[in-house]
């Protein structure tokens, strides 16, 4: 278990300064072991709908709350029985080709680029990454990539796996010079940050002319969230500080002078959301966890979220929105 977090009340709305009432009350970190009961309010003007923690850890706190967070994980087949790795295979080849007659496959080939066009290339910094996939991954594209992260042992992997530039910090104090990138992008980021206005405005210091930001985001007006309520993984409290539906993050980046030039919602985070929404779920009820991939409910649950996404597509699980100044 992590230390208790030092925490305070935040009755009125980040964005804009309206009251909230409570969206979720109690909950627990059953992922990563931060102690404490954590609610969430919804904010009382319809047209904002900020989503925000309650209480909130201070800023200089928040850092306890990653102390046992991964940041890059290998997912192996290692130590697994045979049943488990047949499972495995079974699920990997279904899964292509429900993906390919569904048309997720192509939603997904295109996410992990970030709907970025394939014939553009430039610089690119990308703003908490992690293990460093996704710059390898628009490297192999032509692009001049930089990373940063928060996690010193991830920037490590990143400059020495793939000798890519990045840093460790928070971005104002990095040696980047001005109006030097193409696209910032900011995967699962945006909600984590105590000030997020004062973030974007930063970034567009870092910004060519006609430069773009793209935020990826948990959507907290997803069909995932509507059936799992306390439950759904993209709550993750308190790490998450504030959740996002697709208009409120539109009303985050016009405080900070930008303007939509894309906004969709996704079901391609889908399964990944949804499998640990249940796990979360059965652990708060301290049910057994069944390590089951072929025709597992997260599986099954993906192809429902995407089947209501052609009827309501701002009802995705996560949100990619660009944006320009």
């Amino acid at each position: 278990m992590v230390m208790e977090l030092r925490t305070y009340s935040q009755e009125k709305c980040y964005l804009c300064h309206t009251t909230g009432h409570v969206l979720h009350h109690d909950l627990h970190d059953y992922l990563f072991g931060v102690t404490g009961q954590w609610h969430l309010k919804r904010c009382d003007n319809q047209a904002c709908g900020l989503v925000w923690l309650d209480p909130m850890p201070f800023a200089e706190e928040l850092h306890k709350a990653y102390q046992s967070y991964y940041t890059h994980h290998a997912d192996t087949d290692h130590d697994l029985s045979f049943m488990q790795k047949l499972d495995r295979a079974v699920y990997r080849r279904c899964n292509r080709l429900f993906a390919r007659l569904s048309g997720l496959a192509s939603q997904q080939a295109q996410s992990q680029h970030l709907f970025i066009p394939p014939e553009k290339t430039g610089t690119l910094l990308d703003i908490g990454c992690g293990n460093g996939r996704f710059l390898k991954r628009m490297a192999d594209k032509g692009w001049s990539v930089v990373g940063t992260d928060f996690d010193k042992e991830a920037v490590e992997y990143v400059k020495n796996t793939y000798q890519f530039e990045a840093y460790t910090g928070d971005l104002v104090d990095l040696p980047l010079s001005p109006q030097r990138f193409d696209i910032i992008t900011l995967q699962h980021v945006i909600e984590h940050v105590p000030n997020p206005v004062e973030l974007l405005n930063h970034c567009k210091t870092l910004l060519k002319p006609q430069g773009k930001i793209i935020l990826v985001t948990p959507n907290v007006q997803s069909w995932g969230h509507q059936y799992y309520q306390q439950h759904w993984r993209g709550l993750e409290p308190p790490r998450h500080v504030y959740l996002y539906a697709p208009k409120t993050l539109e009303a985050l980046t016009q405080q900070a002078g930008l303007h939509t030039t894309d906004l969709r919602t996704t079901a391609t985070g889908a399964e990944y959301i949804l499998k640990h929404s249940r796990i979360i779920e059965k652990h708060s009820r301290q049910q057994p966890i069944k390590n089951q991939f072929f025709f597992s409910v997260a599986w099954l649950q993906q192809y429902y979220a995407l089947w209501k996404l052609h009827n309501n597509p701002l009802c995705g699980e996560e949100i990619y929105l660009t944006v320009e100044q």
